[in-house]
């Protein structure tokens, strides 16, 4: 018999799930991998087999369905990458058991769940190349290296018996706890928990860097969601994603019809804070002052939290989604983006890689790195491009891409970029612009200062914040509709001019700002649309591909897939950044 797992990504964690329940039924498979399927061929304990897999096989954002093949796999052995994933339901039992010795243990973790690269040290993944390498396994855990399938050979094998010790101190640095029994973690938590119950606030060394939690809201609040209650209003697919095993951040509306980011437990230091403070949902941010800290010693590496949107049948990741990482890619280049290097095959932190030696490298601005041959691409190429690749699109396409600089490409056989926004040039010689500046000199100076043209839109209507901060604004409009922002383009580049006129008369008319915030996402949806469509017409292109890090905007996104449906993202990379290595 021959399973056929349609999974997305190329990552090996939900791979490794597979093998690990074959392994805890005695089952011999066979496993062959043709992206984006995975085909598992077994000849024995049929029924034991596929009911272990009902109850062990967690849910993933990049599963879609299970059915049975015709194929034959012929491989036994996968080589694996380590995960940036949470915790399984197995692991997060051992911790909230009081007989387990990994009870209130928040390093725990299997070959299948868990931060696995931020214990990395440089490739291979096995304990020698880990912060690991510093911790012996206790006798009971080199037991488990050899029986228990769920961590046969892990490299980050650990439990309270050869522990990594938590601290827990105060505001003035004095240590109140440092555990290193099995008794004290568990009052650790217990203690931050009761703090925070009692209106104080505890910064926690997390697996996605130093976060606060508290339980009264601010403005720069996220919501960590231990259980759900009738507080917000989800969708099923929003469940589904929110307790994914990727557990990436997203926007929910709120019973009061607030948006708000929200992520449910990723780490095992949230799970075991909301299992102490026993809340439905607390919220966090990432500022330093604090009552409560817990922290520990080993230098990890970070992986920041993955970013979703869904907008209907379309869903995809926003940009510095690192935990997505590491990750097999079909390409032999070398390239570097900031933190992130792409080199034989493999995506991760450069720091995890020992040594490499290349013929040649590709960035995508000017880096701090010497080297006979370097060749910088553009980033907004390549992540048009990265969206070809996902898709295997051979056929003609018009792309677009939307962020701080805004292009359109067409690709039949070679990338031509044929139209880009330009620099801004604005006309303030114009009675509504003179009457703007009269009435709100603030909003003025902002404006004038500000270089990003989407934000200087935003300081129009008065919004000083970044830009994640303004697309959450803009969805807060509760209308059904926007009004209609001038979008035109003049002499081969878009006309700034009549856009930013366009906004400060509705100002001065005293429009709503959520109002205009939304409308002006909403006309650069049309706007855009139209244009990409056009080109898609006089070329007779078969697609269009949207990329970007400001097409996470539902405003946006509905109105340029309403008016053109045959609009491409990307699936398992983030649509903007990221992206670019697989696209080079």
């Amino acid at each position: 018999m021959t399973l056929q797992f349609e999974f997305y990504s190329h990552t090996t964690y939900f791979l490794q799930r597979i093998q690990v329940i074959a392994e805890l039924t005695n089952t011999s498979i066979k496993i062959d991998v043709k992206f984006p399927f995975i085909y598992v061929s077994f000849d024995e304990n049929i029924e034991e087999f596929t009911k272990a897999l009902d109850e062990h096989l967690y849910n993933s954002l990049f599963f879609k369905q299970v059915q049975v093949s015709d194929e034959f796999p012929s491989l036994s052995h996968i080589e694996y990458i380590p995960s940036s994933i949470s915790l399984c339901p197995n692991c997060i039992k051992e911790m909230l058991d009081p007989s387990s010795r990994r009870y209130y243990y928040p390093f725990t973790s299997c070959n299948s769940c868990g931060c696995q690269s931020s214990f990395v040290v440089h490739y291979p993944f096995m304990r020698s190349n880990t912060l690991m390498n510093f911790f012996k396994p206790c006798s009971k855990c080199q037991e488990e290296l050899k029986s228990n399938p769920f961590r046969k050979n892990y490299p980050l094998i650990t439990c309270i018996e050869c522990n990594i010790p938590l601290k827990l101190t105060d505001k003035k640095g004095s240590k109140v706890l440092f555990a290193n029994e099995k008794e004290d973690y568990k009052q650790i938590f217990d203690i931050a928990a009761n703090a925070i119950k009692n209106g104080k606030s505890v910064r926690i060394k997390t697996f996605r860097g130093y976060k606060r939690f508290y339980l009264e809201k601010d403005i720069q609040s996220f919501v960590l969601i231990n259980r759900l209650n009738d507080t917000f209003l989800i969708l099923p697919m929003e469940k589904r994603t929110l307790f994914s095993i990727e557990r990436p951040h997203l926007y929910l509306t709120s019973n009061s019809g607030e948006i708000v980011e929200a992520v449910g437990v990723w780490d095992g230091f949230t799970t075991l804070l909301m299992a102490s403070l026993n809340e439905d949902y607390c919220y966090f941010d990432e500022k330093e002052e604090a009552d409560i800290f817990i922290d520990f010693e080993l230098p990890i590496e970070f992986y920041k939290a993955p970013k979703y949107f869904i907008n209907k049948q379309y869903s995809f990741f926003r940009p510095e989604s690192e935990s997505l990482f590491p990750k097999y890619c079909d390409s032999s280049k070398t390239a570097l983006l900031d933190s992130f290097l792409m080199y034989n095959g493999i995506i991760d932190k450069v720091e995890h890689f020992d040594n490499v030696e290349t013929d040649s490298i590709i960035v995508f601005k000017e880096e701090p790195i010497e080297h006979s041959h370097i060749r910088v691409q553009d980033l907004s190429r390549a992540a048009f491009e990265s969206v070809l690749k996902e898709h295997t699109i051979i056929e003609p396409t018009v792309g677009v891409y939307f962020s701080s600089k805004v292009k359109f490409f067409y690709k039949k056989q070679v990338t031509k970029e044929v139209f880009e926004f330009g620099k801004i040039i604005f006309e303030p010689k114009r009675k509504v612009v003179e009457q703007f500046q009269k009435k709100y000199p603030k909003r003025w100076a902002a404006f004038e200062e500000e270089r990003d043209f989407l934000l200087k839109a935003a300081r129009v209507i008065g919004f000083d914040r970044d830009f994640e901060a303004f697309n959450r604004f803009s969805l807060e409009f509760g209308g059904k509709g926007g009004v209609s922002i001038d979008c035109r383009v003049v002499e081969n580049g878009f006309d700034y001019s009549s856009f930013y006129a366009s906004i400060m008369s509705f100002v001065l008319a005293e429009a709503d700002s959520k109002l205009l915030a939304y409308s002006i996402f909403e006309s650069l949806g049309d706007f855009l649309s139209s244009q990409a469509v056009s080109i898609l017409r006089e070329s007779k292109a078969k697609y269009i591909v949207l990329c970007g890090a400001y097409i996470a905007n539902s405003a946006f996104f509905s109105r340029f897939v309403r008016n053109a449906p045959m609009t491409k993202v990307n699936i398992e990379y983030p649509i903007d950044k990221e992206n670019a290595l697989l696209g080079v």
